[in-house]
């Protein structure tokens, strides 16, 4: 027996240390349901439950951005649904035009409603917003900037409609011909008369008609044919032109029953070359380039074309669709007169402007989102005029391609809405199995601990008991020493 070293002591106090030590650890653990409160309970499972949460986090955060997004359509096709409405008022209202039953007045009326009916339908596409941006004016789709010779020709070539399968990268063309309205001419003397019928409206020339009564006659009449007349260059000479470009627009005039000179006129088509995959590399005026080259990107040889007038469709396989306008009248720097047809434009497709919805929890995990524009100009429905005489037919063929536009809009949005419904349900069963996977990382088996915190519980118990007795030894020689 020692006075100096209590051993049995020592021992007995590391021991009771080490249950304190589990004791306390258990106790944390059941007081804050967590089995790793500090990173030394488990260094590799607290590196990984860390990551964990922030993928939770982000594929919450996800789903809540999917969700907004499919506000987003919601919007825009609501907003859709008011336009399609529309445009059945205004192709019902050109069905109605087209009537003979129907006087001049009538079909002025009609017009008045058609054209405030359009601006309705710009100012939905103009002023239809969600959280401040703008859905329906085309800064939600993909941007072509279209180039001749190196300079930006989006003035003049315009308003271009894709589909999804159109892809960004580089295309190319060949301009072959502009569009042209149809154009002649016709000789009336002054106090002259005679009958004229141009396009169906007819004219009554008198012989005491003045050539200021004549043009005035003519302009009023040329309205409702659908022509603008102008005082040509020759006396008695009459120069009429159609306001619309293309082979529909047409001008049949007679004088006194017969045919005018250069009567029926029509105008012209614009006229393309497209420019396909493996074919040579033409500079602006359509001559091959030197060292030549040829195009690796762009349309396919399968690429078809179809114009009417100023607007081009190029189609191909698998739903690809381009449609754009070539509008001579707006080339302020008369870069066609200058270059002469045949002009080769070049066309960059970008993905700038398209909605980008952030579906996932790592970057490019992502939605594009494309909201064409839906105003009269890109539904090309801005120069109906169902008073012309064969205005109203024309009409009713325009807004039944608006129609058919609109509603290709409205299936986009709508297979886009699937999608973020099932991409959310997606990210909503990733979060659910990723928690049940680290709360088997993190959190406390509370039946299992409690089974620890009771043992310990009864060990530190019997270390304190066992320790006072060890604390008396000592006092146990003090009897050898009586």
């Amino acid at each position: 027996m020692k006075v100096n070293q209590n051993i049995s002591a020592v021992i007995s106090n590391a021991q009771l240390h080490r249950t304190e030590d589990k004791l306390t650890a258990s106790i944390e653990r059941l007081s804050s349901g967590f089995k790793l409160n500090k990173a030394k309970d488990n260094p590799a499972g607290m590196a990984i439950s860390n990551k964990m949460r922030a993928q939770i986090n982000a594929l919450d955060q996800s789903s809540s951005n999917a969700a907004d997004g499919t506000s987003v359509l919601q919007t825009a096709d609501g907003a859709l649904n008011e336009t399609h409405s529309m445009l059945q008022r205004m192709r019902e209202l050109a069905v109605q035009a087209a009537n003979d039953t129907m006087t001049e007045d009538d079909k002025k009326a009609c017009q008045d409603e058609v054209e405030k009916l359009q601006e309705e339908v710009d100012r939905i596409a103009r002023d239809t917003e969600f959280n401040g941006k703008r859905l329906l004016d085309g800064s939600q789709d993909y941007r072509m900037f279209p180039s001749v010779d190196g300079n930006l020709a989006g003035t003049y070539i315009r308003n271009f409609q894709t589909s999804d399968e159109v892809t960004p990268q580089n295309y190319a063309l060949q301009i072959q011909n502009l569009p042209q309205k149809a154009s002649m001419s016709v000789s009336v003397p002054a106090n002259t008369a005679c009958k004229l019928d141009i396009n169906g409206a007819k004219i009554e020339i008198k012989a005491t008609d003045t050539a200021d009564d004549i043009y005035t006659k003519l302009k009023e009449k040329g309205e409702l044919a659908g022509v603008k007349v102008m005082p040509g260059t020759n006396p008695n000479e009459y120069v009429m032109e159609t306001f619309e470009y293309g082979s529909r627009a047409t001008i049949d005039c007679k004088k006194d029953g017969a045919p005018v000179t250069g009567s029926p006129a029509s105008g012209v088509d614009t006229g393309i070359n497209i420019l396909r995959i493996g074919d040579p590399k033409l500079d602006v005026a359509g001559t091959p380039v030197t060292p030549a080259a040829t195009y690796n990107e762009g349309f396919a040889g399968t690429a078809t074309y179809l114009s009417d007038g100023k607007k081009v469709t190029i189609k191909d396989l698998n739903g690809f669709e381009m449609v754009f306008e070539v509008d001579p009248e707006l080339d302020a720097n008369n870069v066609f007169g200058n270059h002469k047809p045949p002009v080769t434009v070049d066309l960059e497709m970008t993905n700038l402007g398209s909605m980008t919805l952030q579906v996932g929890a790592h970057e490019n995990q992502i939605v594009d989102v494309r909201i064409p524009a839906a105003d009269c100009e890109a539904l090309f429905i801005s120069d109906l005029n169902v008073v012309r005489n064969g205005g109203a037919d024309l009409a009713m063929a325009d807004l039944d391609d608006a129609i058919a536009q609109v509603s290709a809009t409205r299936s986009r949005i709508g297979a886009y809405q699937n999608r973020l419904d099932y991409a959310v349900k997606s990210l909503d069963g990733t979060v659910e199995n990723m928690e049940s996977a680290i709360s088997r990382i993190m959190d406390t088996d509370m039946a299992e601990e409690m089974s620890t915190y009771s043992n310990m519980n009864v060990l530190d118990q019997a270390a304190i008991s066992v320790l006072t007795q060890a604390n008396d030894m000592p006092q146990q020689i003090l009897q050898l020493l009586q």
